[in-house]
This record gives structure tokens, sequence and C-alpha cells, in this order.
């Protein structure tokens, strides 16, 4: 997490508030979005670190925050009081007077402001998990992570064998240990976070259902090794948008039970009999219980 992405978030939550003027506040209900309000209001240290005394309510601040605080323009005396109000406060003395100039003085010319981060559209990014990965927005405060499976050729008992995997009437078949996934989705629409991983990138995602048999999920990889070519009927439409660099949110419709599969197109590899892997996840019928692995959810 870096410090401009910190500042980002927090540069977010500021556009969630809806008042201009400096608000009063209630001990022990002070957040930091107030305090970030003062300071952009032009409130002195002193009228800041009245209302933290008074708010009598430390804040936890790691050091990510503690810098993306500075970067904003607090200073390190109000950072302080943040973290233990408690301790007595002296108001600084009145700046001394400047001195008489004796001569004129030029003035090198000004530099523009460094141009700001632009904040994140979603700020529910704030609480994502640092891990590359697909996850899916289980509540607004809380994201279950999908499992990352691999594909392996199915083993058909009595079908054709083939270097690349399992033939099924002349198609490569891959399979999905599993009769289903962990992660269970509802409707009418699921939000999901892909975090990108190194050199992933969000064209070599599709989102694909795939086909329950037995104790596995089956997945129809078309008829040339190395090449898959995927069913119509298996690929799904989703909507996906970049938050910030990195991290896109995807919108996928639910309009239909089944098991799902978000697959990493790439990322086979023949030598070790992998025809890919992917992030899965379920959808239910309208009031089913899912059990998955033993465990009723």
């Amino acid at each position: 997490m870096t410090r401009a992405w910190v500042a980002g978030i927090i540069l977010a939550a500021l556009s969630l508030l809806r008042a201009q003027d400096a608000p009063k506040v209630s001990e022990g209900a002070l957040t930091l979005e107030d305090v970030l309000a003062y300071a952009k209001q032009g409130m002195t240290d002193e009228f800041i670190i009245n209302q933290v005394k008074r708010n009598a309510k430390p804040f936890d601040l790691n050091s990510d925050e503690v810098a993306a605080l500075r970067d904003m323009g607090i200073s390190d005396a109000v950072i302080g009081y943040m973290r233990n109000p408690s301790q007595p406060y002296t108001p600084p003395p009145p700046p001394a007077p400047a001195p008489t100039p004796t001569a004129i003085a030029v003035s090198p010319p000004q530099q523009p402001p460094p141009a700001k981060s632009k904040p994140p559209s979603d700020p529910r990014i704030l609480k994502l998990p640092p891990e590359a990965g697909v996850y899916y927005l289980k509540s607004e405060v809380s994201f279950d992570a999908l499992d990352l499976k691999p594909v392996v050729p199915s083993k058909q008992p009595g079908k054709m064998a083939s270097l690349s995997g399992g033939l099924l009437n002349g198609h490569i078949i891959g399979s999905l240990i599993g009769e289903a996934a962990k992660t269970r989705a509802t409707g009418p629409s699921a939000i999901f976070f892909f975090r990108l991983g190194e050199k992933a990138s969000i064209d070599d995602l599709a989102l694909l259902s795939v086909d329950p048999s037995g104790k596995q999920r089956d997945l129809d990889f078309g008829k040339k090794p190395g090449k898959p070519v995927f069913p119509v009927s298996s690929v799904k439409p989703f909507e996906s948008k970049e938050i910030v660099p990195g991290i896109y949110r995807l919108t996928v419709p639910l309009s239909k039970p089944g098991e799902y599969l978000f697959f990493i197109l790439g990322s086979g590899d023949e030598k070790k009999g992998l025809l890919g892997k992917g992030y899965d996840f379920g959808v239910d019928k309208p009031g089913k219980t899912a059990a998955v692995s033993g465990v009723t959810k």
C-alpha cells in the first residue's frame, strides 16, 4: 500500500462530507474525516487540537495513515494529539515580527503546485485485502477471497486420451476438483474486485460457466491443444471499471444459478499438465442452503 494510494482513499472519504462549515462534534464522535475537513477549511492547529481533546478518544493510526496525513498538510502536533488527546496543550507563542528588509529581494519564479492524485471513485477498496486476486463484495465492509483453482485435463474412463488432456467427442475437457465452489454469491447481480498481480491484465480475465459432473466441474476447451475455444454458451458477460491503477470493480449479472469461473487466459502449462487457472464461485437457487466441502452455509 503506497502513501499516495492511502492519501487518495482519504481524499475520497472527504468527498462524502456534506457540510462545508466546521461542524460541532460531541465527545467520542470525532472522525478522521472531521479532522481532514477542518484542515481543508483552513482551521488552525489550536482549533483542531481543542476539538481532538474535547473528543477525548485516541485515533488508531498506522504508519501509512500518518504519512498520508502529513502529505495532506496535517501537522505533527495535531497527529500527536490525535494519538494521545489526554496530553496537556500549550498554545505556541506568536511568531516574531519579520525583520525590515534592507534590500529588495527578487523572488524566484513560482512553480506550479504538484498535481494531486485522482481520488478513487469507490472508497470500498480501502477494505480490500492487499494480496492479488478476485474478491467477492459480501457486504459494504467485508470481502470473500475467491479460491484460485487449477484446471486439469479430465480423465474420462473409456474415452480417447491426448497428450494435452482428456478428450470427449474430440473436445478437450478440463476439470475443477470439487463439486461446488466455496464462495457463494447472491443476485440479482454481484460485485467483485480484481486486484491485479504482477504482469496481469484485466483483458486476461474471462467469466465462464462450468458444468458439475460428480465430484468435479467440467469445462470444454475446444479441439485445439494450447488454443482454448470455449463454447459460446459458457462465456458470460460482466462489466469492469478501473477504480485505481491495478484494481478493477467487476459487476456480474446473476440471472441463472450455477458454478462459475473467472478464468485467466494464457495460464495453461502443457508440460505440467495444466490447462489453466481461475477463481471459482457459485450461485445458488433462491432459498437453497449450499453445502460445500461438508460445511453447511
